[in-house]
């Protein structure tokens, strides 16, 4: 039997343990905004390590991680990202995507179980060649986990469904590590 629940819905309901608050007591400190810090620098190595990327990002909330993630995809204003209606960036990330990217947020019915259908998703897509008309769609964002159905991981086939699809119309995929 399960002593504890632990919830991993959101960073935002995490509670830190003691040994966590103590660390976070003890981390050596500098002025992250000059790149001196070294606890950041640190997790941010550590982090391009263990995604086998060359670099890595400290940002300190995940809408602003969300938001940059959303915005390095675009080189056009006014282009469209598909999204589940129930998502954290459409829901929750006070509309960042639209009032500070110029970025048009087209919403796919959410499943209960986080995923969106694959048709719908394809049918929300719009081809560039309308640009002039309507925003064009450069990017499908999913959420994993999706703490509003559930906090249910999605199946790496659904992503790697979505992925393919992406890649069928030259758009691009962001999954919100929710």
């Amino acid at each position: 039997m399960v002593a504890r629940t632990v919830d991993l819905r959101s960073d935002t309901v995490i509670k830190p343990t003691e040994s966590m608050r103590t660390a976070m007591a003890n981390a050596e400190v500098d002025d992250n905004v000059l790149g001196k810090d070294p606890t950041a620098l640190r997790l941010e190595k550590e982090m391009a390590k263990i995604m086998g990327k060359e670099a890595d990002l400290f940002v300190p909330s995940g809408t602003m991680g969300n938001l940059i993630s959303v915005l390095v995809h675009y080189d056009i204003r006014g282009s469209e990202v598909n999204l589940g209606d129930n998502s954290h960036i459409h829901i929750y990330q006070n509309g960042g995507i639209a009032t500070i990217g110029g970025v048009h947020p087209r919403t796919v019915k959410n499943n209960e179980d986080g995923t969106m259908d694959i048709d719908s998703i394809e049918a929300a897509v719009r081809d560039t060649k309308g640009e002039l008309v309507y925003p064009s769609t450069r990017l499908i964002c999913l959420e994993n986990t999706h703490a509003n159905c559930g906090g249910r991981c999605l199946p790496v086939e659904y992503v790697d469904s979505v992925g393919e699809l992406a890649e069928k119309h030259g758009i691009k995929l962001h999954i919100d590590g929710a």
